[in-house]
């Protein structure tokens, strides 16, 4: 009876940590693509009014000091190449950075960065916005082929049972 109730609570455990992996990452999606968005419309509007482009933010490349930039500039996601091309957002537009990292916003590309990233398994981290929309979409696609094959599995098994 012990043994029983211990699987019950570990398997309990584990279906909770991952569903909560699975939240927290689907609210640091959302917030990446909210991010995206109002910078998208912020420049939008400058263009529609004909003003000059002004980005939010200060370049990674005048941030090198900062210590969450210099931590995450280490883990070499962006080149140095890119270092001018992408912005620390620290402030504006109701954007609100987590605890202890930043976003980091590409203007030609409108590429979102958290440089503190997202554990999406135990050996994995991802920091930009199409990394994770595209573990997403490749998630989402092996699950439908999982289900075609099983629906194929039984449509063939029941012609047999017809057949025979």
């Amino acid at each position: 009876m012990v043994v029983l109730i211990v699987v019950v609570v570990a398997t309990a455990v584990y279906f909770t940590r991952k569903k909560y992996r699975e939240v927290k990452a689907e609210t640091i999606r959302t917030d990446m693509l909210q991010v995206q968005w109002k910078l998208k419309d912020y420049i939008d509007k400058q263009t529609v009014k004909g003003e000059e482009k002004k980005y939010l933010g200060t370049k990674i490349s005048e941030m090198q000091d900062n210590e969450i930039i210099k931590d995450f500039l280490v883990k070499n996601i962006i080149s140095e190449e890119e270092y001018d091309k992408y912005y620390v957002l620290q402030a504006g537009l109701e954007i609100t950075n987590y605890e202890g990292s930043y976003f980091l916003i590409n203007y030609n590309t409108y590429e979102v960065i958290d440089t503190k990233g997202y554990n999406k398994s135990d050996d994995e981290i991802l920091y930009k916005l199409t990394d994770i929309n595209k573990k997403d979409d490749e998630n989402t696609t092996s699950e439908n082929d999982n289900v075609i094959e099983e629906t194929t599995e039984k449509n063939n098994e029941n012609e047999k049972n017809d057949e025979g």
